[in-house]
């Protein structure tokens, strides 16, 4: 998560104590996998499937997560999917799951209610133990998913609205019916793992930390290059899926963008299942995901439009999004046509939750200081700085102010010695002064959203093993470095019975910031400032997936140290819904009010204004806002388009108190073939005297390309 906006908030950040948080309940879910010795079938054959499902949720006047800038989503540039799949061994009964769902974090709550859905559709088949869930990070996605109050501050809408029970919902259904589909879906077949290499794709954005640690001479790159891909092959031939991991910051839609997408994951994604000739509404479809590894200093190589100088992109982010997906999509690919290996072994899982607050973590893990305790979480004052390639500005603040440099008036650093950088100093040092914390060492603390029960302290950690794959998930971003040291930690436990390909996935099964290795940390970069429970963080993580590691080799169970607490949010706050909608007398809903020009070059945009509905009143999930239809040599029209496209926009604005003018937009490909074309706008519009929703279409005049 980038932080800009939320930097500048944080001083006031005590003023909203009172704010409620929800009722507090227990998980009525438990872990129980069954204890599996980690030798036990050699097979190369599983039964596998996989499934998709939309997860978009309300497309306008609803908040995005990552960029914490306030913003008002005005319509949909990509819908959003949930990415589902299930690997069972035959032999033994164990399955696992991996979800990517294209979102920019996902929040403990989403996984509690998913995974009791699944409890009870399934018994005890799914559980905590084998489903992992991901997100791909990107910033333009929705928000309001979360009941941790720093994550609904970081997700506020234009209105400072930060849970949207509507988004929460959407999304825990979502993955639940990919998962469904999948399940439904498992038939014989095989799985290949491949790796590559992809460089010149993103940079590392915090060198000065990154250069901290004692091993980063050993490595040939300051960022994570490698590719790694899972291939999913059923026994009659027939190409199910893939999974595509790459490390990468999905910013390339900047700061001030308001329609829902899916970013570089999202625009690689569209094209492969473009390329496979995938249907996102049929029950049994090719499915692509692209997962993020290690998020946590690395960025596109061209940043976005918005982006700060030397990080900054085209003026045009599509032109932008899209050369950043098409290296991702262009590697896999290259994957795909190339032999790999056929992946063979057992089926088995560990997860485990823990309280990282308080946590002990053992000598080994410290680097040489002992046992340590984790922190009460908290953010630094380089937190509010923000990022080398998307500075929040904030006088006084910048990147590296640590405890033992930091003054208000800056006599030490010599950055920013100015008056109104020392007012600036002085008025966030009295908001952290209620949660200074020595355990915190090098963080001079801005936020201290653990004393103030802001953000959750139980979090999770997993490892999926199918035969030699294992896959390793945390609820963080990974700094690079600490992404390397804790794969080559689980690899050395887990090679001796037969896993030689180990792949990391951050934002996993919940979110609590970032995590660096114990040098990046005492720098105290944007990255440190964000890692939550202090230096030892990085070596928690690492504990707790070693002994999940060593209980997959011993085929011994695991407890949990605690469960998080499902919130009840019956009585959480929600923006207020649609009222009614109104029109001018003379106008009709799906009436079209600018009409398309007669006729486009390809490398045009053809846009039509519609009266219209508000997107709140059906959500349209499975389905679309609008269509772009292509006229027949009979004269019969057929889709051609919908809002799933990559080149399609919905756009929606309000107009006055209850008039909505709704665009669909379509930008023309130089592949597009001539002919004719219209533009079709579905929606639906609320009467204000019995509250009856009624669907409408809009058709435009057709027009030729050229």
């Amino acid at each position: 998560m980038r932080i800009h906006r939320l930097g500048r908030t944080v001083a006031t950040c005590a003023a909203t104590l009172a704010l409620a948080i929800g009722t507090a309940g227990i998980t009525s879910f438990t872990d129980a996998p069954t204890a599996q010795a980690a030798t036990t079938h050699t097979s190369s054959h599983y039964l596998i499937g996989t499934g998709i499902y939309d997860v978009t949720g309300q497309a306008a006047e609803a908040g995005a997560f990552g960029y914490a800038s306030h913003q008002e989503m005005e319509g949909i540039q990509q819908r959003l999917y949930s990415h589902a799949f299930v690997v069972a061994d035959p032999t033994t009964g164990q399955r696992a799951v991996y979800v990517s769902v294209d979102t920019g974090a996902f929040f403990s709550a989403e996984r509690l209610r998913v995974l009791n859905k699944l409890r009870e559709l399934y018994g005890d088949l799914y559980t905590s133990s084998n489903v992992m869930i991901s997100a791909t990070h990107t910033h333009v996605g929705p928000s309001g998913m979360s009941t941790d109050k720093l994550y609904e501050i970081a997700g506020e809408d234009g209105h400072l609205y930060g849970f949207n029970q509507t988004n929460l919902d959407e999304t825990v259904d979502g993955i639940v019916k990919s998962i469904q589909r999948a399940h439904n879906n498992l038939e014989p077949g095989t799985i290949a793992v491949k790796q590559g290499t992809l460089r010149g794709a993103t940079r590392n954005r915090s060198l000065a930390a990154y250069q901290q640690n004692d091993d980063a001479n050993q490595y040939a790159d300051n960022v994570d290059t490698s590719v790694m891909q899972l291939e999913f092959t059923a026994d009659t031939g027939e190409k199910l899926g893939l999974i595509n991991w790459f490390s990468t910051h999905p910013t390339q839609f900047p700061i001030d963008w308001v329609l829902y997408g899916a970013d570089t994951k999202g625009y690689a994604e569209y094209q492969f299942e473009q390329k496979m000739g995938s249907n996102v509404y049929a029950d049994k479809t090719f499915v692509a995901a692209f997962p993020n590894a290690a998020t946590g200093d690395v960025v596109t190589t061209q940043g976005n439009s918005k982006s700060a100088p030397g990080y900054m992109g085209s003026k045009d982010d599509y032109e932008n999004v899209e050369k950043a997906g098409a290296q991702q999509f262009d590697k896999a690919v290259e994957l795909w046509n190339s032999p790999g290996t056929t992946v063979s072994g057992p089926v088995d899982s560990r997860a485990r939750y823990a309280n990282f607050q308080g946590y002990v973590v053992g000598a080994k893990y410290t680097e040489g200081e002992g046992d340590k305790k984790l922190c009460v979480p908290a953010r630094g004052f380089s937190f509010a700085s923000g990022g080398e390639n998307g500075p929040s500005n904030i006088p006084g603040i910048y990147e590296g102010m640590t405890a033992g440099t930091f003054s208000i008036t800056d006599k030490i650093n010599q950055i920013d010695t100015s008056a109104l950088g020392g007012l600036v100093r002085a008025a966030f040092s009295a908001v952290g002064a209620i949660g200074t914390d020595p355990c915190q060492a090098e963080k001079p603390v801005v936020l201290p959203d653990g004393k103030l029960n802001w953000s959750p302290t139980v979090l999770p950690t997993q490892i999926l093993r199918i035969g030699n794959v294992a896959i390793i998930g945390i609820p963080a971003e990974a700094t690079t470095m600490a992404m390397r040291h804790l794969k080559a930690s689980v690899a050395n436990i887990l090679k001796p019975v037969g896993v030689d390909t180990v792949i990391f996935t951050g934002l996993t099964n919940d979110y609590t910031g970032y995590v660096t290795t114990r040098e990046e940390y005492a720098a105290q970069h944007y990255e440190g400032a964000s890692t939550e429970f202090g230096p030892h963080e990085i070596g928690a993580f690492n504990q707790e997936l070693d002994e999940l590691a060593t209980a997959l080799v011993n085929g011994t169970q695991v407890t949990d140290d605690a469960l998080p607490e499902l919130v009840d949010t019956r009585f959480k706050i929600n923006r207020p819904g649609v009222v009614l909608d109104d029109k001018p007398a003379k106008e009709q809903f799906g009436q079209v009010l600018v009409q398309p020009k007669p006729s486009y070059q390809r490398g045009e945009t053809a846009i039509a204004t519609f009266r219209g509905g508000h997107p709140k009143n059906d959500l349209h999930t499975m389905g679309t806002f609008l269509k772009v239809q292509r006229q027949q040599a009979d004269g019969t029209w057929v889709d051609y388009l919908d809002d799933h496209d990559w080149d399609t926009v919905y756009r929606w604005k309000r107009e006055g108190a209850s008039y909505s003018r709704t665009n669909v937009e379509w930008r023309i490909r130089s592949t597009v073939t001539p002919g004719t074309y219209r533009l079709v706008q579905l929606g639906d519009w609320k009467n204000g005297w019995n509250g009856k929703i009624t669907p409408y279409t809009g058709i435009s005049n057709p027009f030729t390309v050229n």
